[in-house]
């Protein structure tokens, strides 16, 4: 399963500070209608998603930027 993020950067931060945190927590940098990809490479728990979500709002703080999580097969 694969977790797709769509950022909206604020101006907080330079966007390549956020990929930068982004990519620590393991997402990729994608082009299309993605910005990034998180790769489970297995099936995540909802819990485990959420926790995911919970990581990228706190590597976000202070960003101004904002996120939407999309996880499926």
């Amino acid at each position: 399963m694969k977790t797709y993020l769509i950022m909206y950067f604020g101006s907080g931060m330079p966007a390549s500070d956020v990929a930068k945190k982004l990519k620590g927590l393991g997402f990729e940098a994608h082009y299309g209608p993605y910005d990034f990809i998180y790769d489970w490479k297995k099936n995540p728990t909802k819990d485990e998603i959420l926790a995911l979500g919970d990581k990228v709002a706190e590597a976000l703080k202070g960003s101004g930027g904002v996120f939407n999580l999309d996880t499926r097969d």
